[in-house]
């Protein structure tokens, strides 16, 4: 009687706990009464995040705007900076912190913590989770809530998010992940999830951003050529990485201004490089598209004569590429200089070397000699076949209005007056068009990414190959201002050999630059 009543005891108990813990889990949405920015303020172990978002800017944004937040702790930061300023100590390299790391990349990384509108966790239920546009520049992170086991229920426990930078590729093996310890905590204009301590600030980009000893592109792909470099947009990577720059701060400031490569406005529009000195350098990655002979261009201001600049590719110097500089007149006054020089097809690192620094840079520009323009690669629309009107275009009136390329004839070309240098068609009216010879390497699926800008709504255009529409209609977002750029891109299909592409303006009021062929895959 003894054994059998213990044994009901024991079975009693059994049951009961099998009840107990979080079956019944609910994950209930947490409240403060206050803004994002001041809920993380007050809990005093996310000054570091805080004091980054101050320095980027974004203060006023996590306070009124409606966003998600991801909270890296301090305890994220510190193990970032740690890391970093042990490699720097190894390297003789002076300390640095979250004040002094380079702005740019710093607000890169912070941006990717801040997601746009209120994403409560439970749409991120899906199988595959969503994506989330970050705060600035349209990057994509990830978010994947899953439920963890609770005691007598699978997936009954409390939510956890992973949280993924998502590297802007679709392959999840290349993600880096970092994971919640509390969600939908809910402010009186936003949400905040808590990331885990042991993540650290940047995923796994923080030191190659900030401490890189190789360069990489300034935008998200190498430059093609043929095409244009504006010469303010050098790798980033920072001092005698990316560039040697001996005067120990950017003294124009007007981009970039947080490296040391001197780089102010061009009274034309756009920037320049100045406060050149001999001896100094620049390095940009490009991509050249097919090997042969390229018409390079360099345009220039100078106060002297006998000013001299050389390129390299991977550090050997390119034959033909000695240019020399006579004054133009004065460093506002800006002239082009040419050369002839045969590159390799491939991706490689181009250097801008100065032999004898007496100039301000803008731009380069290099153009197939006596072949159509090779597709993949970037066709940049001043570089309209010959011909003249009816042949290579066809232009509503005679006169180029902007005049500063091919100005005898009746395509308007100002300069690109924003970042990336070169020339940009406009003063666009309906039923004109360009035409271009061009040489499609192999047959496939496309994106053609247009580069333009409008302040007007309801404008399009679309590409022709052959006499063909390719693209469809193709709609022209509003910029707000023909100077102020953004893509706009078709999915186009293409046959391998020689074609003639028509840009078509099916209306006009845009600022157009180039179209970027990419394989589709």
């Amino acid at each position: 009687m003894i054994r059998l009543a213990l044994l009901a005891v024991v079975l009693l108990y059994a049951g009961c706990k099998k009840d107990r813990g979080y079956y019944d889990y609910q994950n209930q949405l947490k409240k403060y009464d206050g803004n994002t920015y001041d809920f993380l303020k007050t809990q005093q172990q996310y000054d570091s995040f805080l004091l980054a978002i101050d320095r980027v800017q974004l203060t006023d944004s996590i306070r009124s705007g409606a966003y998600t937040v991801f909270a890296p702790s301090d305890a994220s930061f510190k193990q970032a900076i740690d890391n970093m300023n042990t490699l720097r100590t190894i390297q003789g390299r002076a300390l640095m912190n979250i004040g002094t790391v380079p702005y740019e990349q710093l607000d890169s990384l912070v941006c990717r913590y801040i997601v746009r509108g209120k994403v409560l966790s439970d749409s991120m239920q899906l199988q595959d989770g969503i994506n989330l546009p970050a705060i600035r520049y349209g990057y994509t992170m990830h978010g994947k809530l899953n439920r963890t086991d609770a005691e007598g229920n699978v997936k009954g426990g409390p939510g956890v998010i992973t949280y993924s930078d998502t590297k802007e590729v679709i392959y999840t093996n290349r993600w880096s992940n970092a994971s919640t310890v509390a969600i939908d905590i809910s402010t009186n204009n936003g949400l905040v999830n808590i990331l885990e301590k042991d993540h650290m600030f940047g995923f796994d980009e923080f030191i190659p951003r900030m401490n890189p000893t190789t360069s990489s592109p300034w935008n998200a792909d190498a430059f093609f050529i043929p095409g244009s470099i504006g010469l303010e947009q050098y790798n980033r990577g920072g001092n005698r990485v990316a560039y040697l720059d001996f005067s120990g701060g950017n003294y124009g400031g007007q981009y970039r201004p947080a490296e040391e490569v001197d780089v102010t406005t061009a009274d034309e529009g756009g920037f320049k490089v100045g406060w050149t000195e001999t001896g100094e350098w620049m390095l940009y990655t490009v991509n050249v598209t097919e090997t042969g002979n390229y018409g390079m261009m360099l345009r220039y201001g100078s106060g002297g004569d006998n000013g001299r600049l050389h390129i390299e590719l991977d550090n050997n110097v390119v034959i033909g590429s000695m240019l020399i500089l006579p004054a133009t007149g004065g460093y506002a006054t800006y002239k082009d200089v040419t050369a002839t020089v045969q590159l390799t097809a491939g991706k490689h690192l181009l250097k801008v070397y100065y032999d004898f620094a007496n100039f301000d840079l803008r731009f380069l520009k290099f153009v197939p000699v006596n072949r159509p323009m090779p597709i993949p690669g970037v066709i940049t629309l001043e570089d309209y076949d010959t011909g003249g009107e009816g042949v290579g275009y066809h232009d509503n009136d005679a006169n180029n209005a902007g005049g500063r390329w091919r100005p005898s004839e009746g395509v308007d070309i100002d300069y690109s007056r924003n970042e990336g240098g070169g020339y940009q068609v406009g003063w666009t009216n309906d039923g004109e068009w360009m035409n271009y010879t061009v040489d499609v390497k192999e047959t496939g699926f496309y994106t053609a990414a247009t580069l333009m800008g409008s302040p007007n709504n309801d404008r399009k255009f679309h590409i022709e190959f052959d006499g063909q529409n390719v693209s469809g209609i193709v709609n022209v977002p509003n910029t707000s201002d023909y100077h102020r750029r953004q893509y706009v891109t078709a999915t186009v299909y293409l046959t391998k050999g020689i074609h003639v592409m028509r840009f078509f303006e099916d209306t006009g009021g845009y600022d157009v630059k180039s179209v970027t062929f990419k394989p589709l895959n």
